[in-house]
């Protein structure tokens, strides 16, 4: 009777952590993130000083999850365009993310997103010439199919 009790409770400890590991996290389009999370802490990139393109107007995709602690998981470069070292870059400052439940996200929510980062874009500061050719950049990395990792 104590062996099928212990293995009674083991099987339970093992469900309930294979349900919290597993929990599914909403799918959230990067113009709709800041009614879920905001932007707490940055952490402290690093950033090579000599690679491919990395003085090249770049566009990088990051796909990553925000857990209920605010902090990222499941980080992986989605795309680089033009081809170069700033991917790691990216992924890199995404890592060190930290996040802030918004108002809505009374439940710390976890998401799934991504973000596309510009590295020596020009300045929308500029005139409208430069924030065109800005957002030109940007738009090489939008994820028109962007979907949740299988689970």
């Amino acid at each position: 009777m104590k062996t099928t009790n212990c293995l009674l409770a083991l099987v339970l400890l093992a469900a309930a952590g294979s349900a919290s590991a597993l929990e599914r996290a909403h799918l959230v389009q990067p113009a709709d993130l800041s009614n879920w999370w905001l932007v707490s802490g940055t952490g402290d990139p690093k950033v090579p000083s000599y690679g491919k393109g990395l003085t090249a107007p770049t566009c990088v995709a990051v796909s990553y999850r925000i857990d209920r602690g605010g902090t990222t998981s499941q980080v992986k470069l989605e795309k680089v365009a033009p081809e170069g070292d700033l991917g790691a870059v990216a992924v890199g400052i995404v890592k060190g993310l930290q996040y802030t439940a918004a108002q809505k996200n009374v439940g710390k929510d976890p998401v799934y997103t991504y973000v596309v980062m510009p590295f020596n874009a020009p300045d929308v500061n500029k005139g409208p010439s430069a924030a065109s050719e800005r957002q030109r950049i940007l738009d090489q990395c939008k994820l028109d199919d962007f979907k949740q990792p299988a689970a």
